[in-house]
């Protein structure tokens, strides 16, 4: 496990920073993670490009987080809602907190474009909280705000750039969730809040709040996919972020708000 780590900005910003190159690829095509909290406007408009930057709010939030984007968006993401901006060839946007005692609780997700698609329009996806399916058992919540688990299947999937499987879980303790990774699948697993315990493939893992596992079954696996068994340890409730998708396998060059193939590309 890879703990997140601390990222201050100015006085309205903390987050838990996850980068791609922290869990040796094994994220792709997931480049980076922060896990948020922001009371005040911090950023400045800012270009992307590359990528699809991912604005995910939990259900926990006070305040809504406001987009403002060079496509024309102009709107609140609420608390449980999801925001996927897919950059492409370039577009400019940020997002603040705003009304009363503002708090957002949120995740900001970097996702490669694959390099045939890095010069594509942008365009966004946005799902409303309560456009969000969700599985329900016994001691436990997920809320599928992207992909497909246990049957359960987000509407907004098909809208974007790629596949990417996106689960918001709550299990109570001594519980267990299991969700299927294809074959040629990687991601990030990370815990929100509470402690867990991860078996597949026959081996063990245990997370800790604020820690994140990378997740790969990789293209040549004999297995078409392996099954994750996630089970609250602990006298806690576990709060947990699953996040993945077909890993890309491409070059990667890096330089702030942009991700490209090849450093000519970046130039």
């Amino acid at each position: 496990p890879v703990a997140g780590h601390d990222m201050r900005i100015g006085s309205g910003f903390t987050a838990k920073h996850l980068p791609e190159d922290a869990f040796q690829g094994l994220i792709d095509p997931v480049v980076m993670v922060d896990h948020f909290h922001m009371t005040s406007p911090t950023f400045q408009p800012h270009p992307h490009a590359g990528i699809s930057a991912v604005t995910y709010m939990f259900e926990d939030s006070s305040s809504p987080h406001v987009n403002y984007d060079s496509m024309g968006n102009n709107g609140p993401i609420h608390p449980g809602a999801l925001h996927w901006f897919a950059a492409g060839r370039g577009a400019v946007h940020t997002e603040q907190p705003e009304g009363p005692n503002p708090h957002v609780h949120a995740l900001q997700i970097f996702v490669n474009l694959p390099a045939a698609k890095k010069g594509h329009a942008p365009f966004a996806v946005h799902l409303e909280p309560g456009e969000v399916p969700e599985i329900r058992h016994p001691g436990v919540r997920v809320r599928v705000v992207l992909g497909e688990s246990q049957g359960v299947a987000s509407p907004a999937t098909a809208q974007l750039p790629e596949p990417f499987t996106l689960l918001d879980g709550f299990v109570q303790p001594g519980e267990r969730f299991e969700h299927v990774l294809p074959r040629g699948w990687g991601g990030l697993l990370y815990v929100v809040a509470g402690e867990l315990a991860l078996s597949a493939a026959g081996e063990q893992r245990s997370l800790k709040a604020e820690q994140g596992l990378g997740l790969q079954l990789p293209a040549e696996s004999a297995t078409a996919q392996e099954t994750l068994h996630l089970q609250a340890q602990g006298s806690a409730e576990l709060h947990f972020a699953l996040l993945t998708g077909p890993a890309l396998r491409e070059p990667l060059v890096k330089q702030a708000p942009f991700v490209m193939n090849t450093v000519e590309q970046m130039q």
